[in-house]
């Protein structure tokens, strides 16, 4: 990682200081508790608050790019009644999946789930701790025909028509400056109903990762973020970490509330693979059993209780065979 080559090119884009909520490095190598589990002192003993220089993805030449560093801005205009559920979940999920498809050129796009972001606690809160949200764990869960490789991308835009999103945007971390070793991954409960289990990544604060954000993204913006891909053996290219955060240049005027929508869309590409069982392996190898107690982690990735997607039963779990008449081609 040639930090210095970073910081020159940084060195001209605008940017602010803003708080963010990373892992305590005492954790690393180990597997996270479920915070829900935890009491207040075991939470506070996990968390490690850091200020951290944001910049200014809209200011950067070139831009950012799915390839490079792992997130992107499209121009992508949508109208669509968010509160209505059977357009969400049939309109805006084949606008998801073409979006992805042709930003991608990938074979196949099945867009799965999607949340909304209010601030309001429950589902809707924002999540202001550096994440990824899936780990090798996902790929239990999915399987496409033919062993083909598959990425998951998260596309994030705000839902209000006449508003920009000022307050509380997104933060993105450049995946190329994420130390492998700095990962940390968690068990966590999903906040649906009933819960569901999960295993995501968390991240140790290092100088050398470099964040962005969009300011003012506008209604008519999405943004599209890298989650988990199968062709990348080195964890820290496989997903983008992010966060929520407030931002401090926000107007005073400015409403205080961001409103968001994230769905989670499937991309399949062609390239297939002879030895699937073995790089699944590999990859799950680099996940943790150990919790610092000493305890072992019998944590799994359950099926979304939200997910769009077709189901199948395989011995004692669901597993989601996509197929070509169920995704987007």
């Amino acid at each position: 990682m040639n930090t210095g080559l970073f910081d020159i090119l940084l060195a001209d884009l605008p940017f602010v200081i803003a708080d963010a909520v990373f892992t305590n490095p005492k954790y690393r190598g180990y597997r996270l508790p479920p915070l829900a589990d935890t009491d207040m002192t075991q939470r506070q003993d996990m968390c490690v608050r850091h200020g951290i220089r944001i910049h200014d993805a809209r200011s950067k030449v070139p831009s950012a790019s799915l390839g490079l560093e792992g997130f992107q801005i499209l121009d992508s205009p949508v109208h669509i009644d968010f509160s209505d559920r059977k357009l969400m979940t049939q309109g805006f999920y084949e606008h998801c999946a073409e979006l992805v498809r042709d930003t991608t050129q990938c074979l196949l796009t099945l867009t799965m789930q999607h949340e909304f972001r209010t601030g309001f606690a429950g589902t809707e809160s924002y999540a202001r701790t550096v994440h990824a949200d899936l780990c090798p764990y996902i790929e239990d869960l999915i399987q496409t025909q033919g062993s083909r490789h598959f990425a998951i991308f998260n596309v994030w835009r705000g839902t209000e028509p006449q508003q920009m999103i000022k307050d509380i945007p997104l933060a993105l971390c450049d995946r190329r400056t994420v130390d492998t070793k700095d990962i940390v991954y968690a068990d966590a409960w999903r906040r649906t109903n009933p819960r569901t289990r999960l295993v995501d990544c968390r991240l140790i604060h290092n100088e050398a990762q470099k964040w962005y954000y969009f300011p003012d993204l506008n209604p008519d913006e999405v943004l599209i973020f890298k989650q988990y891909d199968t062709r990348e053996k080195n964890p820290a290219l496989r997903t983008c970490f992010h966060t929520a955060f407030i931002n401090p240049g926000t107007p005073g005027a400015a409403p205080r509330r961001r409103r968001s929508v994230e769905a989670r869309v499937l991309a399949i590409f062609p390239e297939q693979e002879s030895e699937r069982n073995a790089r699944v392996s590999e990859f799950k190898n680099q996940v943790p059993k150990f919790r610092l107690d000493g305890s072992i982690s019998d944590w799994c990735h359950e099926v979304m209780q939200d997910w769009h997607v077709l189901e199948k039963e395989s011995g004692k779990e669901k597993v989601m065979e996509i197929e070509p008449s169920s995704a987007y081609q």
